[in-house]
C-alpha cells in the first residue's frame, strides 16, 4: 500500500511539473472552428456550414484570460421538390466580433475551461426559388455565448481544444455548437 501511495504522489508531482503554467502577463492565440453537413439519400435536401473563430487572449491572472474574438460562419442549403414543385436555395453569411473571458481550472495537461463571449453579429441572408429572382437582406444583432471546453496541453506552448456552447440571444433557434481548435501561448 505504501508503494502505491508513493507512486500516486510521484505521478501527481510529475504531471504538475510537466504541464504549462498560464501565468499573469502571457498571451494566448487560439483558432477554433467547426464544419457540419446534412442531407438525405434521395438528394432532396442538402445543407452545410463552416465556422472559424480566431481569438487573442491576455492572461490577467493565473488561468484567467480576457481578449477579443472575431468569427465568420457560412451556411448553405438546397431543397428540391419544394412545395409547388420548385427548388429553393438559401445561403447565410455571419460575421461576429466582441470581447471574450476564459477561465481555466487546474494546472494539469487536460484542463477544463469556461468561456463567455459577447458582442455584435452581422448577418446577410440570400434566398432564391426556382423561376424567381433571388432576394437578400442583412441584419445586425447582439450575441452572448457561454461555452465549456477542455484544453489538452501538448507542451508548454501548444494545446488542442474542444468546446461546446450556444447563443443565448437566439431563444427560438438555439443551436449547440461543437468547436475544435488549437491554442498557442506566445512569449516565454
Amino acid at each position: 500500500m505504501k508503494k502505491f501511495f508513493i507512486m500516486l504522489v510521484a505521478i501527481y508531482l510529475i504531471s504538475n511539473t510537466v504541464s504549462a503554467q498560464f501565468e499573469k502577463g502571457g498571451w494566448i492565440t487560439s483558432l477554433q472552428g467547426s464544419f457540419g453537413a446534412a442531407g438525405r439519400k434521395s438528394d432532396l435536401y442538402k445543407y452545410h456550414n463552416l465556422q472559424i473563430k480566431p481569438e487573442l487572449l491576455k492572461l490577467l491572472r493565473h488561468n484567467l484570460a480576457v481578449g477579443f474574438v472575431a468569427g465568420i460562419e457560412q451556411s448553405a442549403s438546397r431543397m428540391k421538390n419544394y412545395p409547388g414543385g420548385g427548388e429553393q436555395l438559401q445561403s447565410d453569411l455571419h460575421f461576429q466580433a466582441g470581447p471574450v473571458v476564459r477561465k481555466y481550472f487546474g494546472n494539469f495537461k487536460l484542463r477544463p475551461y469556461a468561456e463567455l463571449s459577447a458582442g455584435v453579429k452581422f448577418s446577410r441572408y440570400y434566398s432564391k426559388f426556382s423561376g424567381e429572382a433571388g432576394s437578400s437582406f442583412s441584419n445586425t444583432e447582439a450575441f452572448i455565448r457561454p461555452a465549456l471546453g477542455l484544453s489538452y496541453m501538448v507542451n508548454d506552448k501548444v494545446s488542442f481544444n474542444i468546446s461546446t456552447g450556444t447563443d443565448l440571444m437566439q431563444p427560438r433557434y438555439r443551436e449547440l455548437e461543437i468547436n475544435l481548435g488549437i491554442s498557442v501561448k506566445l512569449g516565454k
